[in-house]
């Protein structure tokens, strides 16, 4: 299933089974991975606003960010940064959001 698809199901209040949050931990890695090769990819795209003001992010979040906050919310790290600090210090070192 589609990541986006997921994160919008979330978005509404759909409970994710821990497949489901597995399935976006992998695609997230992913993406981090790919972050190296090219910033054209969609998840540095513009998450629609429904699902930014459903997961309580500000308008215009990256598709990314939207993913790590999930993750977050679903695992959140106890010994170090979590995934969506991680996510945005990696943004700001590629020049893609202001700190």
């Amino acid at each position: 299933m589609n990541y986006q698809l997921l994160i919008e199901s979330y978005s509404f209040g759909t409970t994710l089974s821990n497949q489901e949050i597995e399935l976006l931990s992998l695609e997230l890695e992913t993406q981090i991975m790919n972050m190296n090769i090219s910033t054209d990819f969609g998840c540095f795209k513009s998450a629609p606003s429904h699902i930014c003001n459903g997961l309580n992010l500000r308008k215009g979040t990256f598709w990314i960010m939207c993913l790590a906050e999930i993750l977050d919310i679903h695992n959140p790290s106890k010994i170090s940064k979590t995934k969506s600090v991680r996510v945005y210090d990696l943004l700001l070192e590629k020049g893609l959001v202001v700190g």
